[in-house]
């Protein structure tokens, strides 16, 4: 009485009974409510987008100090986004730490020395820049950098990515950029 056969286009197709596939579905909805539950009482952590620090949120979602309305998504905290009417009262997230304090004026530059002792292509072209006191070409920053043992490369265009990397400073920080663009193709040091 399990089973039953049908014919469907000259083909024998063979069907479980009604009571097979409900026990099928049953045991879904457990594996299913069992990830569910393992989920819930999972900790949620991570940092806040907003202001930085790190909290614990209950039941996937909660508020941090900041006021900010957080929920879990992909083992990471994302910000709900929440109109003035729509808003939905949520539990506080617990503080674990707080964030990084950060002191108001103009950051100090630093220099980064790679592993090798070496300074980074950037670092090395503002340096060698500074030495020449003239606008130079990328072509003949990168000679004068391989020359002096400041950077070392293994690239077929050393030039070109010391102009991609000097462009896209120039336009990132704009005015307090360590280059300036004096001439197609030439750069010097900023003042």
């Amino acid at each position: 009485m399990g089973k039953q056969q049908t014919k469907k286009q000259g083909k024998k197709v063979v069907k479980k009974s009604a009571a097979k596939r409900t026990t099928g579905k049953k045991t879904a909805a457990r594996k299913t409510a069992a990830k569910k539950t393992a989920s819930k009482a999972g900790k949620h952590r991570g940092a806040c987008p907003a202001c930085g620090r790190v909290v614990e949120l209950p039941n996937h979602k909660g508020r941090c100090e900041c006021g900010q309305a957080l929920c879990s998504r992909g083992g990471r905290l994302v910000r709900i986004k929440e109109t003035p009417t729509g808003c939905v009262k949520m539990d506080a997230a617990k503080t674990i730490s707080e964030p990084p304090v950060v002191v108001p004026g103009k950051p100090e530059k630093r220099t980064r020395k790679r592993a090798d002792g070496k300074l980074s292509g950037l670092d090395a072209a503002a340096q060698v820049l500074a030495e020449a006191n003239e606008p130079l070409g990328c072509k003949e920053v990168v000679e004068r950098m391989l020359a002096k043992g400041l950077w070392s490369t293994s690239g077929k265009t050393p030039a070109a990515t010391i102009y991609a990397a000097i462009i896209r400073e120039i336009a990132k920080k704009g005015d307090d950029a360590r280059f300036r663009k004096t001439d197609r193709g030439k750069f010097a040091l900023a003042s």
